[in-house]
């Protein structure tokens, strides 16, 4: 990797030839610069030799803006932009992380990184399959990261709940800021907290800042003011010199927040570590448990730093080591609230028999009080119940969803492997005969090539929508240009097929409904169609006004039709396959579910209309009038 600094902050892409030579290489493992308000150039040349695509991995989520370029004999043949300043859907592959496709081929390769705090990471390529097996690592070990957190907040919740100390709520606080710190770190935050909100990461002390709820809780655990008017005042003065950044960013100070976050993180963990030590050697038992966990914090955060500023190796350890340090800080605190919640209890016991001795008559009261304690944990425990019956149904829905989701993944491999063996055999046959192609043996290459394609692209939609929660965006749009768009996209399956296509719409007729939406629904039903209609046939696409404000769509064929069965189980989601088309075509039957999941979304009606050897007619209806 090289490295330019551009200090005049003026620098393109189409003006960086003239400053290549500028460029420093950069001999560490990960990039560190510290903070640079300046925009920081990357260069490298890449030549991937392989057959696929490999991804670049900048493997640090908090970078305000990455533009990315691919320059071959001096032509950018791809440019993106992306970072956190951005909305989280900017990204070319969503995750975590930034990542870059580049396919095969020899380039130059040039990113620009600004970042208003730190400009670190590091830069690795991946191939799509080593990829996969990282994001799945990751997302196991943060997964069991997060679960453990909900573990130790639902347990210490419920001492709360059940004794009602006020320390369970500090130290809950504590555990949800650090965990909610760590997550940010990892860029967990942005993905699924606040993805249309990039101006939080624009405010990002003010993150940083939750970790004044440690403070506080050190504060209402250590008890400084009965053992040290020193130490006390200085917790207070911790705390109180974290409170700015929460509304410096607000008025245009966000670099000097930056400077009290880490100046409060750096001195203002280490002087509650050594609060915590003097405690302990005056006597304080709780305050064992609290050094040796914050030790365990500290130090986790100390190696996670240095790793990323390649004192130590990049390796998962060390990386991770602030999410492993805070785990053990978790544990060891819930022990420490525990042996000072225990000592209290004792403390209770022990005058609670001296005024027994005293007034015998009390006791009536006390045994009430202990029933009443005993209701609430009844209580507790009965909800705690129903939570883990809903939790089981959750699971039990979620299992059903995932075997559906694998029995169709299984079948789009099968087919895609099956379409993939048939280009691959035509084409070792002829390279065995070693004759030119013939164009019989092309056109099967040829509907093997694009069966492929189909089914890649409707499986990426398809995706694509499960994780967007089938949100449509309707608006009115030109339905003309829409078809006119979607027919260019299978001309030619019509053409190698000679169907004739007519389309009986105004140009400027328009529709309400998600145009993304639209043209997967139409896109699909017009493969149908071509698929199952016959050499020299035909193919009408209709649209018209209806009554009461609404629009039809008709997709009509002369092809094959279906049975009165095949009707009525068409948009069922049994996985299976759809039949084959009349010149051999395959599908996986994604487009059938797709169609009537984005209809449905779109709060539309589609009807099939069809007889054996007469054709098939699907209609969409959709309503114009706006919901308030």
């Amino acid at each position: 990797m090289n490295v330019y600094i551009d200090s005049s902050q003026s620098l393109t892409i189409e003006s960086l030839p003239l400053y290549i030579d500028r460029f420093e290489r950069w001999n560490k493992d990960n990039i560190h610069l510290g903070t640079n308000q300046n925009p920081v150039w990357f260069h490298a040349d890449i030549n991937n030799q392989s057959n696929e695509d490999v991804i670049l991995h900048i493997g640090y989520p908090i970078l305000d803006t990455i533009s990315f370029y691919l320059v071959r004999n001096g032509v950018v043949v791809k440019e993106f932009t992306t970072g956190s300043n951005f909305e989280f859907e900017k990204r070319e592959i969503l995750g975590n992380y930034f990542k870059f496709i580049i396919p095969p081929g020899q380039y130059q390769m040039f990113f620009r990184v600004r970042s208003f705090y730190n400009v670190q990471f590091p830069a690795t390529l991946y191939t799509w399959k080593s990829l996969n097996y990282e994001n799945t690592k990751e997302a196991i070990l943060q997964g069991i990261y997060i679960g453990f957190v909900v573990l130790i907040v639902l347990y210490n919740l419920f001492f709360y709940l059940s004794i009602r100390d006020g320390i369970y709520v500090w130290y809950i606080l504590h555990v949800l800021a650090t965990a909610l710190i760590t997550l940010h770190l990892n860029g967990y935050t942005f993905w699924y907290l606040w993805p249309r909100f990039p101006v939080i990461n624009q405010n990002e002390p003010i993150i940083y800042g939750l970790g004044i709820f440690t403070m506080l809780f050190s504060i209402k655990f250590l008890h400084p003011e009965s053992f040290s008017r020193f130490w006390n005042g200085v917790l207070w003065g911790i705390f109180w010199v974290n409170v700015p950044v929460f509304f410096l960013p607000f008025i245009g100070e966000k670099l000097l927040a930056n400077v009290l976050v880490q100046l409060v993180g750096s001195i203002g963990c280490f002087l509650m570590l050594v609060a915590g030590i003097v405690l302990m050697l005056r006597g304080y038992r709780p305050a064992v448990f609290y050094v040796i966990a914050f030790s365990f914090l500290l130090i986790g955060v100390i190696v996670s730093i240095m790793a990323r500023m390649n004192v130590l190796p990049n390796i998962p350890l060390f990386v991770h080591a602030s999410q492993i340090g805070s785990g053990f800080d978790m544990v060891l605190l819930s022990l420490a609230v525990a042996d000072r919640v225990n000592e209290g209890l004792k403390e209770r016991k022990k005058l609670k028999n001296q005024l027994l001795k005293e007034a015998i008559e009390k006791e009536n009261i006390i045994r009430q009080q202990n029933l009443m304690l005993r209701d609430a944990v009844d209580r507790q425990t009965s909800d705690l119940k129903k939570a883990n019956a809903a939790l089981e149904k959750a699971a039990s829905e979620l299992k059903a969803k995932n075997e559906y989701q694998n029995k169709l993944l299984t079948i789009i491999g099968h087919d895609l492997k099956g379409s993939l063996s048939n280009v691959i055999g035509l084409l070792e046959i002829n390279k065995e005969k070693g004759e030119n192609i013939d164009n019989s043996t092309i056109d099967l290459i040829y509907n093997s090539a694009v069966n492929t394609f189909s089914i890649l692209q409707n499986l990426l939609v398809f995706a694509q929508i499960k994780n967007s929660d089938l949100r449509p965006r309707k608006s009115f749009f030109n339905i003309y240009a829409l078809i006119e768009r979607v027919l260019t996209q299978i001309k030619p399956q019509a053409t190698s097929k000679k169907i004739h296509i007519t389309v009986d719409c105004s140009p400027g007729e328009t529709i309400l409904a998600d145009e993304f939406y639209l043209e997967v629904v139409l896109r699909n039903l017009l493969v149908n169609a071509v698929k199952f209609t016959p050499i020299g046939g035909s193919l009408t696409i209709k649209v018209k006004e209806l009554p009461d404000n609404k629009s039809q769509i008709t997709v009509s064929d002369n092809g094959v039709g279906m049975s009165e069965e095949r009707v009525r189980t068409f948009f069922q989601k049994n996985g299976d396959s759809t039949t084959v088309g009349t010149m051999g075509e395959k599908g996986t039957g994604i487009g059938r579910i797709l169609i009537k999941e984005l209809v449905d979304a779109m709060k539309g009606s589609i009807s099939i209309t069809s007889e054996l050897g007469k054709g098939t007619t699907f209609t969409l209806t959709f309503d114009h009038t706006i919901p308030e």
